[in-house]
């Protein structure tokens, strides 16, 4: 079946132009102005799948006065195009995951998966940038949000644009330039692992188990795979990469960086990027699940850069809420969300920076941020609970804290967790990443010890859940 939409139009941002931030105003939704764009894409149904530096990468192929045989014949026929990005040696494509599917669905449309491919042209290594669905971005004509939210807005908007919206978004957090986006939906994605590759190779490291895994109607399945290398098929690869009850959206995210790379080494084995007989099987498969912003002559010179890309040189990066993931865990009103460390993402986009230019490796950059000295934490039992302070503080050393005092408070009766700054506001990011950690408030009060703690926590009875 064809779907047939409205033409997409191709966001092209330059790095010099910055996404305007607008008030908040949760009561109504702003319409999303979008930037004119230099090219339209055809706007016929899907092609491939073959995710961009990962091995994989997916078009629209047009409907619009194109006939569908011949129009994919050509991606296999007409000249290439260069892609943007290209000449200046890199190119970057957004990666997109959503659920997809009907009413029964809920949130269809929000984003699962965020990820940035991003390919070296001359040397053909590549980058996969992973970042977190709670990410609190500001969004062009609306305001604050979730980035797993932004495809939804931009998509509740006139010509399906939020596919580039997020682009726009994800760009500025990172600090790249993504003029394309792939996004699929988990359908599609399952599809092309049974029917497409007929399975993938994963090593799983350790036992995953959920059992509030969203099964069909608004159910619950239980998940259960122990750790093994499997040979697993499309329904066993999508809960093994949408997983995160049991874990965190950070582990999630390794998760599906891993999935994604042994479909890129199936797809090298059965010789799919290199035969369009075996590709064009593919697309049946695929044409209700995929939404690119990529023309066909782009499409065909994606596939010949990625045809060579070579899969060791391929770095790695979640960003996420751990010493080295440059983000912290806080609240925006009810919303639990993450944030930069020193709520500014320049952190992350000089991080991207060094890391692209190869100035610096990711170890090195992780390395250099790790050695910073651990925060010192001092812990008081704020309730009757016998053995609080030592239960926390077992966790918080588990977590890298330099937990140098514990005891019990001077006043009981605390049922909410409290974390008071001794740092004068030096250590004031970790301060909120262990509040968060904690579930804690932030107190404001004036506290002072005798100790050589940075921070103090007083634990209140909520603390006994964790």
């Amino acid at each position: 079946m064809v779907i047939r939409k409205k033409d997409l139009k191709a966001s092209r941002r330059t790095r010099g132009e910055e996404l305007r931030e607008e008030p908040v105003e949760e009561s109504r939704l702003h319409r999303v102005k979008r930037r004119s764009s230099a090219k339209r894409v055809f706007g016929l149904t899907i092609l491939v799948i073959i995710l961009l530096v990962a091995g994989w990468f997916a078009t629209k192929v047009a409907l619009g006065g194109w006939n569908w045989d011949g129009g994919i014949k050509s991606l296999f026929t007409l000249n290439t195009s260069k892609l943007l990005g290209e000449e200046s040696g890199r190119v970057n494509v957004l990666l997109l995951g959503i659920p997809g599917g009907g009413p029964e669905v809920e949130g269809p449309n929000l984003t699962d998966t965020v990820m940035v491919a991003s390919l070296n042209v001359s040397d053909k290594s590549g980058m996969l940038f992973s970042l977190p669905r709670d990410l609190f971005v500001k969004v062009p004509g609306f305001g604050d949000s979730k980035l797993n939210a932004v495809y939804e807005i931009g998509n509740a908007e006139e010509g399906n644009e939020g596919g580039e919206l997020a682009a726009d978004v994800v760009g500025q957090v990172l600090g790249l330039d993504i003029p394309y986006y792939i996004r699929i939906d988990f359908s599609g994605f399952a599809k092309l692992i049974d029917e497409g590759l007929g399975g993938i190779d994963v090593t799983v490291d350790k036992d995953l188990y959920d059992d509030k895994y969203p099964g069909p109607g608004k159910t619950f399945e239980v998940v259960n795979i122990k750790a093994g290398t499997y040979t697993m098929d499309g329904a066993m690869a999508l809960k093994y990469a949408r997983s995160r009850q049991s874990t965190s959206d950070f582990d999630r995210a390794r998760r599906q960086q891993q999935v994604i790379l042994a479909m890129r080494e199936t797809a090298m084995k059965i010789n799919l990027l290199t035969n369009p007989t075996k590709a064009l099987a593919v697309l049946d498969l695929l044409t209700d699940s995929i939404q690119t912003n990529l023309t066909i002559a782009e499409m065909k010179r994606a596939l010949e850069l990625t045809r060579d890309f070579d899969a060791t040189q391929l770095v790695t990066k979640v960003f996420d809420d751990s010493p080295t993931g440059l983000l912290y865990g806080t609240r925006a009103g009810e919303l639990y969300v993450l944030k930069p460390v020193g709520d500014d993402f320049k952190t992350i986009t000089d991080y991207v920076a060094k890391i692209v230019s190869g100035s610096q490796s990711v170890e090195s950059a992780d390395q250099e941020m790790a050695s910073t000295e651990p925060l010192k934490v001092e812990v008081l039992n704020g309730t009757n609970v016998t053995g609080l302070a030592g239960k926390i503080s077992t966790k918080l050393k588990a977590q890298s804290y330099n937990v140098v005092s514990t005891g019990n408070n001077a006043t009981k009766g605390f049922t909410k967790t409290m974390v008071y700054d001794l740092s004068e506001g030096k250590r004031e990011w970790e301060v909120k990443r262990l509040a968060s950690s904690l579930n804690a408030e932030i107190g404001t009060d004036k506290v002072t010890t005798t100790t050589t703690a940075e921070v103090r926590v007083v634990l209140g009875t909520e603390a006994s859940s964790l």
